[in-house]
C-alpha cells in the first residue's frame, strides 16, 4: 500500500479532501508495484489551486505539478502525468 503525505500551505485542508487525494493516489498501484511513498503539497495562488506530487517508485522520485479551478481537477491532472511517467519509466527499464 502507497503510504501518502499531504502538506497544505497557507490553508487548513479539511479531511474529506486528504481522503479524496490518497483515494486518487492509491490507483497509481495498478500501474507500478514498487511504489512507496507520495508526498502531496497543495496551495492555492491567485484563485487557481496548485498541486505537487512526488512520488517514490522503486528509489526514482517522479513528479508532477498541476493546477486547476478545483483541487480535484488538479489532483486528478497530477495522476494522468504520474501514470505516464510510470509507464515511460517501466519502458526505459526493460
Amino acid at each position: 500500500m502507497l503510504e501518502v503525505t499531504v502538506t497544505s500551505r497557507r490553508f487548513k485542508a479539511p479531511p474529506e479532501l486528504h481522503e479524496t487525494v490518497e483515494r486518487e493516489l492509491q490507483k497509481l498501484t495498478r500501474f507500478h508495484r514498487g511504489l512507496l511513498r507520495a508526498h502531496v503539497v497543495l496551495e492555492e495562488e491567485r484563485g487557481l489551486k496548485h498541486v505537487e506530487v512526488r512520488l517514490n517508485a522503486d528509489g526514482t522520485e517522479l513528479v508532477a505539478k498541476e493546477r486547476a479551478d478545483s483541487y480535484l481537477a488538479a489532483i486528478n491532472q497530477a495522476v494522468d502525468v504520474l501514470v505516464c511517467l510510470l509507464y515511460t519509466s517501466d519502458a526505459a527499464d526493460e
